[in-house]
């Protein structure tokens, strides 16, 4: 999904979750994150957290050292940052479930001519395939932004287990390097935070 800064900026105050529809999937009563760890550029030690809401349906995954900086005194590893979450867990069995969307909140400041780029990629562990969600936000703009995205394909957790190993890589990045530019935790409350909608389904 490609937006400009400036509605992302405009419109945070209005996004409006839809209400789940009675139709949809039960999803199961018993959900546990058994363990958890993360690795990469964007999330040192003690820096990431996750969260499963009360319906089950929604992983919060809050990011609270992730910077993304360009300019004349940056390097390399300043340009881009990633984290990847690996969580296993641990649900009634006969269920399996898939990603639907991904929303990414933060702050940003980018001049005109600069992008930033971010993508959220899940897939289990075991399994072949992923599920990728691009956002993307154009300069000029300063401000606090929250996307969204939807998979560009489902992938369903195994069958019948009642357990899986969900990774999820948060990666983002500016272009071009040289232009001074921000992608970071929002400074509300210096969080950068990914959230995933969730679909379950009996199996």
């Amino acid at each position: 999904m490609k937006l400009s800064i400036f509605s992302s900026l405009v419109c945070i105050s209005q996004v409006v979750l839809a209400a789940p529809s009675s139709l949809a999937p039960r999803a199961p009563k018993n959900l546990k994150v058994i363990g958890a760890s993360v690795l990469g550029s964007g999330c040192p030690y003690g820096s990431a957290k996750v969260k499963a809401d009360t319906s089950n349906t929604v992983f919060d995954i809050r990011l609270t050292d992730f910077v993304v900086k360009s300019g004349p005194k940056t390097q390399a590893a300043d340009w881009r940052k990633n984290c990847k979450l690996t969580l296993n867990l641990e649900y009634d069995e006969g269920y399996q479930f898939t990603t639907l969307s991904s929303d990414l909140r933060g702050y940003a400041i980018l001049p005109s001519g600069v992008q930033g780029r971010c993508q959220n990629t899940v897939d289990f562990t075991g399994q072949k395939g992923d599920s990728t969600y691009d956002l993307v936000i154009e300069g000029p703009g300063e401000g606090p932004f929250s996307l969204s995205s939807k998979a560009d394909a489902l992938l369903w957790s195994t069958c019948g287990t009642g357990t899986a190993i969900m990774n999820l890589n948060t990666q983002c990045w500016l272009s071009p390097p040289e232009k001074t530019a921000l992608i970071a935790v929002d400074k509300i409350n210096s969080e950068l935070t990914v959230r995933l909608s969730v679909q379950w389904r009996s199996c």
